[in-house]
């Protein structure tokens, strides 16, 4: 196995390193769907490497050569991967594999709070639920999806950033961007190394949710002070809601940099980033497939047990050993 099999790891430090950037230059919609197509197949990449590694330790444990039909010995002895680095292969994918689940198991029990919660109050098929609590605006999605939003806030609002606000956060439900947030999450608990992807898209769904917004009313510069205003409420330390863990609020978003992309001219279209940002992930899965078709090769180049059984048939079979049950080789000689 050569390099390219490290080769999806360093794909992912870069592709966490670019993507804060790809989510402020690219248009919000496009960079959503990229980074979290990006983020599912860099995690994918790196998954099959570690299972690679992993499985280069098939010669230190002998129940698994037999199973392969390979010899322990000739398969320890043909290793191109250092013990240590397929132990921490082994380690790394246990852990990861339990992070993954730690997150599944969290969204799934959210989302059933959040359907319960949609009951009690009267949400569903996005309904606009107004609460009495001194909470900002949020979007859950479940039970149709239901946008929740303070009293007090709506009415410190003028009409049109009070609309503004509502399709902000209808946005979120009618694009499924708890979706996109969904699989980022995951795809960053398998591969931790691109962390910084999980706020590229936190921050580009909350931009798509802006621009759907401003064209909603028609006017940038609105959407702009809803935001300058949610921003001056968070600053204040508002208390926390029964389903503020569980909503589509910006919270984790910078607010700072929405309301200057909002007072600028929407973004255009960037192929070469585009393109640039897909090739970087091509070559993770492409020496990924290489590292894996090595591994076969590897395992099918190793000496295989039924082979030392059909040399030691023949005519020199006075040299040959006794093959133990596990597939080990054992002197007959006195």
């Amino acid at each position: 196995m050569r390099v390219a099999i490290y080769c999806p790891f360093l794909v992912s430090v870069l592709l966490g390193a670019v993507a804060p950037g790809l989510g402020r230059r690219l248009p919000p919609a496009t960079a959503t769907r990229l980074l979290t197509a990006a983020a599912v197949a860099a995690a994918a990449a790196v998954s099959v490497s570690l299972v690679v590694l992993a499985a280069s330790l098939a010669g230190d444990v002998p129940i698994v050569a037999a199973l392969a039909d390979v010899r322990p010995a000739g398969l320890a002895a043909s290793d191109p991967v250092p013990g240590a680095v397929g132990t921490a292969a082994v380690v790394a994918s246990c852990l990861l594999l339990l992070n993954a689940a730690r997150i599944g198991v969290l969204r799934l029990r959210a989302l059933l709070d959040a359907r319960a919660l949609c009951r009690d109050v009267g949400g569903g098929q996005g309904r606009l639920v107004v609460v009495d609590d001194d909470v900002e605006a949020v979007a859950v999605p479940a039970a149709g999806g239901t946008i929740l939003a303070s009293r007090a806030q709506l009415a410190a609002l003028p009409p049109a950033e009070r609309r503004a606000l509502i399709l902000h956060e209808s946005a979120h439900l009618a694009h499924r961007h708890h979706l996109y947030r969904l699989v980022t999450d995951l795809a960053v608990a398998v591969d931790p190394l691109q962390f910084r992807v999980r706020g590229a898209v936190l921050y580009a769904t909350e931009r798509w949710a802006d621009e759907a917004a401003a064209a909603g009313v028609g006017d940038r510069a609105v959407v702009a002070r809803v935001l300058a205003r949610e921003g001056l409420r968070s600053v204040a330390a508002l208390p926390p809601s029964p389903w503020s863990a569980l909503a589509m609020g910006g919270r984790g978003a910078r607010v700072v940099p929405r309301v200057r992309a909002l007072l600028e001219p929407a973004p255009r279209q960037r192929p070469g980033l585009v393109l640039a940002a897909a090739g970087l992930v091509a070559v993770a899965v492409l020496t990924a497939m290489e590292a894996q078709a090595d591994g076969e090769a590897w395992l099918d180049h190793a000496p295989s047990v039924s082979d030392q059984v059909r040399a030691c048939s023949g005519p020199s079979q006075d040299q040959c050993g006794m093959v133990s049950p596990v597939g080990a080789v054992e002197p007959t000689g006195e």
